[in-house]
């Protein structure tokens, strides 16, 4: 069985010239990629916010469990110190946990 074989010339008839390094079309080539500014990739592909609010004060933990005493929702203490639910709630587990 004989196996398919891709051709082995280019599609472009005049890409050779661009192979010669004496050509013109090569050196035209080289002057416009010598002119060509390349900017530096930034450090990070998706810069994330410079200044990240992390969670609730420390001062205002005791606030926060005496609010979850008082049978107050999650979600409601989560709008009033603009948190997620799962913070609120991660911060009552951990108080659980240290008593």
């Amino acid at each position: 069985m004989e196996r398919n074989r891709r051709a082995t010339s280019t599609l472009s008839p005049i890409l050779y010239l661009f192979n010669i390094p004496s050509s013109t079309l090569s050196r035209k080539l080289q002057k416009v990629l010598s002119e060509v500014i390349v900017e530096p990739l930034p450090e990070q592909r998706r810069p994330g916010p410079r200044a990240i609010p992390y969670g609730i004060p420390e001062n205002e933990w005791q606030i926060v469990l005496a609010t979850v005493a008082k049978h107050e929702s999650y979600r409601t203490i989560a709008k009033d110190y603009q948190v997620s639910r799962e913070t609120i709630r991660r911060l009552v587990q951990a108080a659980k946990q240290a008593s």
